[in-house]
């Protein structure tokens, strides 16, 4: 097989489902070799090394992504999470509102803002934030469980308990 940029990143990928993360960025760091402003190739090294725990790599790589194509929600959204993971909010922050800017119908989006709004116990805008996730895409359990646990902090327990009534209809265990 020639060895071009997408089927390093095809290969890459199907490593990465694998849990072969050192793998796929092996693949994926040739794949760049040949075409390195390919926003999709820096994507998924990001994603493969944040698997691994490297932030700073998949931070990096994330904005080489934006870089090629700074349009991307998807970027904007996992540069979010990544920034979060590493402790800088404000720009977590910044990189969830530019993508909710571009996309305010994006549910996970919202989802991944809230955990961010959650985690700096501004309790009544997380609930806004999974509330938004939730009425995007209501079968988003992740959503669901943290809107609960935000209900909870709020102290509105009989919207908590409709949230794990919802959720254990749908088998997803309790904490």
């Amino acid at each position: 097989m020639e060895e071009t940029p997408e089927n390093l990143n095809d290969s890459a990928v199907e490593l990465a489902s694998k849990g072969l993360h050192s793998e796929a960025i092996a693949c994926l760091r040739k794949a760049i070799l040949l075409a390195p402003r390919n926003s999709t190739l820096w994507f998924n090294l990001a994603l493969s090394s944040r698997a691994l725990g490297r932030l700073g790599e998949a931070r990096q790589a994330l904005l080489n992504a934006l870089e090629a194509k700074p349009e991307d929600v998807d970027v904007l959204d996992t540069l979010g999470v990544v920034l979060h993971e590493s402790g800088e909010d404000l720009a977590s922050e910044e990189c969830y509102r530019n993508a909710l800017e571009r996309d305010p119908g994006n549910g996970r989006i919202w989802n991944n803002y809230g955990v961010l709004q959650f985690s700096e116990s501004r309790f009544a805008e997380a609930c806004q934030s999974f509330e938004k996730a939730v009425t995007l895409i209501p079968d988003f359990d992740d959503a669901l469980y943290n809107l609960r646990d935000t209900y909870e902090e709020l102290g509105r327990g009989a919207d908590r308990e409709k949230c794990a009534a919802i959720l254990a209809s749908r088998g997803v265990k309790e904490n």
